[in-house]
């Protein structure tokens, strides 16, 4: 197995993928660091990439010889059992690569979960800005920022009261024309539509740049799903995500 250096030629692998392209590509593309392992580098059947956030991504011809005992070779010996930190969530491009990650994963106890994904009505979003009212005592200020290890700045919405911010929503990754969207507000400051109005900012700056937001969590965020309908996103879809933690599923 190889761990490529010039990422480029192998951007077309990864084509499939409908979902996480802003994730994918911020690694592929530069603006973090990711580490992309091939089977061969000249007649490359199997590509992992590996994101420093944890989220994983498969891609090439899950029809081969051995692909099973291959792929768990990359992701749990190459990869994880040189890490200190040993937990991945790992995604596929369709149902091929799924079956598989499913065989691999159950090789060493994984779960298997999903993950909403959500896309923006347009149309609904414009609606949301037709009924938008300005917040009062607080300031709302768009910056370009760069930290968490990226090499290029990304837009950061933040809302401050006084000189404290109190919420924020930055579209952190940015790849292939997407962006992903983190968003938090401070408990004590929660309910009060500051998220809203910052995601509004946020997403006004991305659509303004030629971006498109993309909204993505766990089942769980119930709060975060919510804000993402008020503000007119879509579900689109809910992808596999294969998980594996050492803490939960036990030693490779």
């Amino acid at each position: 197995m190889n761990i490529v250096v010039n990422k480029q030629k192998y951007f077309p692998l990864f084509n499939e993928y409908k979902h996480n392209i802003s994730v994918i590509y911020s690694s592929l593309e530069g603006q973090y660091d990711g580490e992309l392992i091939v089977d061969s580098e000249n007649n490359t059947q199997i590509a992992v990439l590996f994101t420093p956030f944890a989220f994983h991504y498969v891609a090439g011809n899950p029809e081969i010889k051995n692909v099973v005992d291959m792929l768990d070779e990359i992701i749990f010996k190459q990869y994880l059992l040189q890490k200190e930190q040993k937990e991945a969530i790992v995604f596929a491009p369709n149902e091929k690569w799924d079956k598989v990650l499913e065989e691999v994963f159950a090789k060493h106890r994984g779960i298997k979960d999903g993950r909403k994904v959500f896309c923006l009505n347009n149309g609904k979003f414009n609606e949301v800005q037709s009924r938008r009212v300005a917040l009062v005592g607080v300031k709302n200020l768009l910056t370009y920022e760069q930290a968490n290890g990226a090499r290029k700045e990304y837009p950061v919405s933040r809302i401050f009261d006084g000189e404290k911010c109190i919420s924020f929503c930055s579209g952190f990754m940015l790849g292939n024309g997407h962006a992903e969207i983190d968003v938090s507000t401070e408990e004590p400051y929660r309910g009060k539509g500051y998220a809203k109005e910052a995601s509004i900012t946020l997403i006004n700056e991305l659509l303004r740049i030629g971006i498109e937001p993309d909204w993505c969590i766990w089942p769980y965020r119930i709060e975060s799903e919510k804000l993402a309908i008020s503000l007119g996103f879509e579900l689109s879809n809910i992808i596999p995500a294969h998980i594996w933690v050492e803490e939960e599923c036990g030693k490779i």
